[in-house]
């Protein structure tokens, strides 16, 4: 059965709350992280079996420039997933306390590190879907919805820019490149910056994603074009 595509993105609205949550381990403390994290891991295989049909369908068709950069990324999104969840398990102080689990500062580093990457590819792969994600908000079918679309490409662009700043801010090139991927956060700040701050993050490189693949896509069909009509 077909799962409807709002229910979708329902699903993946509340895996991205889940992730950005088990981000905030300085803020949540080691149980709630845990608690999470296992949340996320869960919602990630919903979200997997509610898309069961993308895998059905990989091996039929051709494979053009697009497919292949779309399959890239959610074949590293996935694979990204599988290695948090499984270096997390590894390291379980709570859930799977009874397997008395070793755990080592390596494995932490590795875990820290693939979880930062989650975010990026996850907002990648939002991006590359984000005409998808409008038409199911209704936000491509009239004049008012058109408007509409206006203040959230405006919108988008903000988050996009706070996502520049958030990326210096937080260190991020160190996270994703093994540099130091341990967390800091300093406990009289607000909570909600943490969240707005990689919420930021995950908006600049969907933004990156959606205009990258409309620049390619005008390329493209500037050079077909050019192929049909030679001068």
């Amino acid at each position: 059965m077909k799962v409807p595509l709002k229910v979708r993105l329902a699903l993946d609205l509340s895996m991205t709350g889940a992730l950005l949550f088990a981000l905030a381990f300085r803020i949540t403390g080691d149980f709630a992280h845990e608690w999470i994290g296992l949340a996320a891991a869960l919602l990630f295989a919903l979200h997997n079996a509610a898309n069961c049909g993308w895998y059905a369908r990989l091996l039929s068709g051709k494979y053009g420039a697009r497919r292949i950069a779309n399959a890239s990324v959610d074949f590293a999104l996935a694979a990204d997933a599988l290695l948090v969840a499984a270096t997390g398990f590894m390291q379980s102080k709570y859930i799977l306390a009874f397997l008395e689990l070793p755990g080592s500062m390596e494995l932490r580093q590795i875990h820290a590190t693939a979880a930062y990457w989650m975010p990026v590819l996850a907002a990648i792969h939002l991006g590359m879907h984000w005409e998808m994600v409008l038409g199911a908000m209704g936000l491509n079918k009239n004049a008012a919805s058109n408007m509409r679309a206006a203040a959230l490409r405006i919108f988008g662009i903000a988050a996009a820019a706070c996502g520049v700043w958030a990326s210096f801010e937080r260190g991020m090139f160190s996270k994703l490149f093994l540099g130091y991927s341990f967390d800091f956060w300093n406990p009289e700040s607000p909570p909600i910056l943490f969240f707005l701050a990689n919420a930021a993050i995950m908006a600049l490189w969907a933004f990156v994603a959606h205009y990258a693949l409309k620049a390619a896509g005008r390329i493209g069909k500037f050079r077909q074009k050019q192929r049909e009509n030679p001068q």
